[in-house]
């Protein structure tokens, strides 16, 4: 849907093949129309180890894997008072145990191949801790961890691995998350100001970085968090805009 669909548009209008795994069949249907013949769908549960294995073998049907994309998420919102093993196990699967899955997949057919590039999507919440983002930004990190490891272990090898760091994102995920009292213009307009630039990210945006990190001009990019968010990380608190009227 979201960042996930944009990059597949990005990367097939470059002449790309691109394998489109989601649980979510009416979202891949959708998606393939869209995107056109370069986009192949699958569908399956990133939190499941065979999923990636279908994809890696659906690629290497098409030609020699040289780009794996790591993007599945959710919107996990709770706090350690508010959490029961349940929510932590559930969301530790989608948002960092596939992501693994999908990248120790992606390494073992690298190297056969001679190498190749892994990008995974994580956030500024790796980073920086939201409210009741317990599970949420603990997996992210763990993501920008996951990324740093491959690159190391595996950069001799001709694989780079990189995370991508967004802000917020107009997706349908983002959209969940908006206060049900204000029409979407508005909240968007309010979650843009956490970042300097006064607005959310369009996913196109963040398939742009991801594209580039996928291709051979990143050719010495490797273990990188490479933050997209507006510049929100570059301040402590949201403080409001300088009034310039009149500057040269």
């Amino acid at each position: 849907m979201g960042i996930g669909r944009a990059v597949a548009e990005r990367l097939v209008a470059a002449g790309t093949v691109v394998i489109g795994v989601d649980r979510d069949e009416a979202a891949l249907r959708s998606a393939a129309a869209a995107i056109g013949d370069g986009f192949r769908p699958i569908s399956g549960d990133i939190a499941e180890w065979a999923a990636h294995e279908r994809a890696a073998d659906a690629a290497e049907s098409m030609g020699t894997l040289r780009g794996w994309v790591n993007n599945a998420g959710i919107d996990w919102v709770g706090g350690a008072h508010e959490v029961d093993e349940g929510h932590i196990r559930h969301g530790m699967d989608v948002l960092l145990l596939g992501p693994m899955f999908g990248a120790a997949v992606a390494v073992r057919r690298m190297l056969a191949t001679g190498g190749g590039s892994i990008v995974n999507i994580s956030s500024i919440q790796g980073t920086a801790a939201f409210p009741r983002y317990l599970v949420y930004g603990s997996a992210k990190a763990g993501l920008i961890q996951t990324t740093r490891s491959i690159a190391v272990d595996y950069g001799p090898h001709g694989i780079r691995c990189n995370a991508v760091l967004p802000g917020t994102v107009e997706t349908p995920m983002t959209y969940t998350t908006l206060p049900p009292d204000m029409n979407r213009e508005d909240a968007l307009r309010a979650e843009g100001a956490l970042a300097p630039m006064g607005r959310v990210a369009q996913p196109s945006e963040i398939a742009e970085v991801v594209e580039f990190l996928l291709s051979d001009r990143a050719s010495f990019v490797t273990g990188a968090q490479i933050v997209a968010d507006g510049g929100a990380m570059a301040r402590c608190y949201a403080y409001p805009s300088i009034d310039i009227e009149g500057a040269p």
